[in-house]
């Protein structure tokens, strides 16, 4: 059933990979099919198993790479469009794949949608399987609008070509209403979701702490933190203490860990499934041919047959905020200066003053060639109590602010805020405990537009240390461009105007 989904004519018309005269050869027998399934609840989670598809398409490196490895974190010096913020409309960079992987993953969303709505399954349990393809949908729109802003907006099911006419011809809607919209949407259907850890339901699929902290997220784009804390809270309730979550879990190479809220699945087997991204092959130090030697050291759990690409960079602004608390045991975690107490080459020049490399928290077990079979992190509960900490200290709770932050410091064995520092000096220590805390998680640079600091954040820290990103850099650059060719079969419709600038 999966298959059948990728193969869906409309969705092929629509990124232009076929032809008219194609579609009127091929939308009969697609249609029939798909009007004979959705027979039984079988068949529903058959085709729900298709709304997942892309998100591995959309949760690897290339995104990796721009939400983290080009923030105020981390870069990457290779001579690359979407690394050195040489991106245009033209040259859209990964924006590109993003776009059509996501857009895809809606239009699948909505099919499944129709399709169960149709079925004969019982209403009870129709409305829990609509419930994950409506979540889904939401995060492929969450990607979406944190990616590229304004887009185009829609829930119908591109059934034919007129179906397909109405949607080409949709401009960008803004943003705040396709997340008010969502959270209408979301607030309904978390309800008939488990309500339990992610880890516990059979196959990781979407649980309502998914649906809550995308509630969350997109609330909070919005500065409706009202509306982001009631399902922060719920998330609370169905994962307790902080506390009883290990740090050591959070390494991409632990699948499916109690903490997570959505780890994308990925697989690497010699004979068996491969699902695979880059992450490890663009985050682990240079190996030493035919050996088991990384940068002088040996890590033999990493064997012999890795090919590390250049690695993504730590900036000096993510080892200043760790060395603002020596004894925090995320650090080498999250960097690496040594391994099993011998040092890297790389960070022992300069009298040990040299740059460290990106942590184990990325590496892949056994990498073969540059693939890696890792999970990608997502969302963990401590994101969610870190927003809260955010939210309170927006409406001025200064004592829940505090308790909420000083949650992810007590794990991480540093120095509790015992003292509330006033907001402006609150946040600045909140953007810093997410960047020691979720560095690596998808999420920093969309953090950065989302507080209206991206242009400064990036100017003041990457910029100072990769020549390329200080000539590149434009404050439009917090969103990328709708590529040329979306433009192009749009006929104008869709604009790319702070492009113009």
């Amino acid at each position: 059933m999966k298959n059948h989904f990728k193969i869906y004519i409309s969705f092929l018309i629509l990124f232009g990979l076929t032809s008219c005269s194609k579609l009127l050869e091929e939308v009969p027998k697609s249609q029939v099919n798909k009007d004979q399934f959705y027979q039984n609840e079988a068949q529903c989670i058959a085709g729900l198993n298709g709304c997942y598809d892309n998100l591995t398409d959309i949760f690897t490196h290339n995104l990796f790479k721009i939400n983290e490895g080009s923030s105020d974190l981390a870069f990457w010096a290779l001579d690359d469009a979407d690394a050195s913020f040489a991106i245009s409309p033209a040259n859209p960079g990964v924006g590109d794949i993003i776009w059509t992987a996501a857009y895809h993953g809606v239009m699948v969303c909505n099919a499944t949608i129709v399709g169960i709505n149709k079925s004969p399954v019982a209403e009870g349990r129709k409305k829990s399987l609509v419930a994950e393809a409506v979540t889904l949908r939401a995060l492929y729109y969450y990607v979406l609008t944190s990616m590229f802003g304004d887009v185009p907006f829609y829930t119908k099911e591109v059934a034919n070509f007129d179906d397909l006419e109405e949607i080409t011809k949709l401009g960008r809607m803004p943003a705040s209403d396709t997340r008010n919209y969502l959270i209408k949407d979301l607030a309904e259907y978390a309800p008939a979701l488990p309500q339990i850890k992610t880890s516990l339901i059979v196959g990781n699929r979407v649980s309502a702490s998914l649906a809550y902290i995308l509630i969350a997220k997109m609330a909070m784009w919005e500065k409706k933190y009202d509306v982001a804390l009631p399902a922060l809270q719920k998330i609370m309730g169905i994962y307790g203490s902080l506390q009883s979550y290990k740090l050591v879990d959070i390494l991409f190479r632990n699948k499916n860990i109690e903490e997570s809220i959505l780890e994308v699945q990925f697989a690497w087997s010699a004979t068996g499934i491969r699902k695979t991204t880059l992450v490890a092959a663009i985050t682990t130090p240079p190996r030493t041919a035919n050996t088991s030697i990384y940068d002088g050291v040996e890590i033999l759990e990493l064997g012999d047959k890795a090919n590390p690409s250049t690695s993504i960079t730590p900036s000096d602004h993510l080892i200043d905020i760790f060395n603002k608390y020596p004894n925090d045991i995320r650090e080498k975690i999250v960097m690496a200066r040594d391994y099993n107490d011998k040092w890297f080459n790389r960070p022992s020049r300069d009298n040990f003053e040299g740059k460290p490399w990106m942590g184990p928290k990325f590496w892949a077990i056994q990498m073969d060639n540059k693939l890696d079979g890792n999970n990608q992190k997502v969302f963990r509960y401590a994101d969610a109590l870190l927003m809260a900490a955010e939210c309170y200290n927006e409406i001025g709770n200064e004592a829940e602010a505090l308790r909420y932050i000083n949650m992810t410091k007590i794990r991480a064995n540093i120095p509790i805020l015992e003292v509330y520092p006033g907001k402006q000096s609150f946040f600045e220590e909140l953007m810093d405990e997410r960047g020691r805390e979720l560095m690596g998680e998808y999420g920093r640079k969309w953090d950065l537009v989302r507080w209206g600091i991206f242009y400064d954040s990036i100017n003041n820290t990457i910029a100072t240390e990769n020549e390329k990103i200080k000539a590149n850099l434009r404050p439009y650059h917090e969103f990328y461009p709708i590529p040329d060719e979306e433009v192009f079969r749009s006929k104008g419709v869709l604009t790319n105007d702070a492009y113009k600038q």
